[in-house]
């Protein structure tokens, strides 16, 4: 004799997990497209010999970047969530040091 209700909730639970797993899969991928991205974009472009000189990243990078690190809340890999971090910080930088301190209203002493 099977307990239907039990199998029932089993099934929902792995429908759930598989689900989950697949959210996972797709951020992870999209943080691994973003990197490279990334980093494609910084070596089609050539050195200068001043960081301030580059170009920052496309509004779109950031905006991507900060879209999937707050979808990486939900996942429960905390390595994802630390990558992502990384990598925004990275392009912070980047962004800061085009745009300086006093346009980012930053007091400097």
């Amino acid at each position: 004799m099977t307990d239907r209700p039990h199998a029932d909730r089993y099934l929902e639970v792995a429908r759930e997990l598989r689900a989950a797993a697949e959210e996972t899969r797709r951020t992870l991928q999209a943080s691994r497209d973003l990197v490279r991205r990334a980093r494609e974009q910084d070596t089609a472009r050539p050195q200068a010999p001043n960081e301030s000189d580059h170009p920052g990243p496309s509004k779109r990078l950031v905006t991507s970047l900060i879209d999937a690190y707050e979808a990486a809340e939900d996942d429960t890999d905390t390595q994802t969530r630390l990558l992502l971090g990384r990598v925004l910080n990275h392009v912070g930088r980047r962004v800061a040091g085009v745009i300086g301190p006093r346009s980012a209203g930053i007091a400097m002493h």
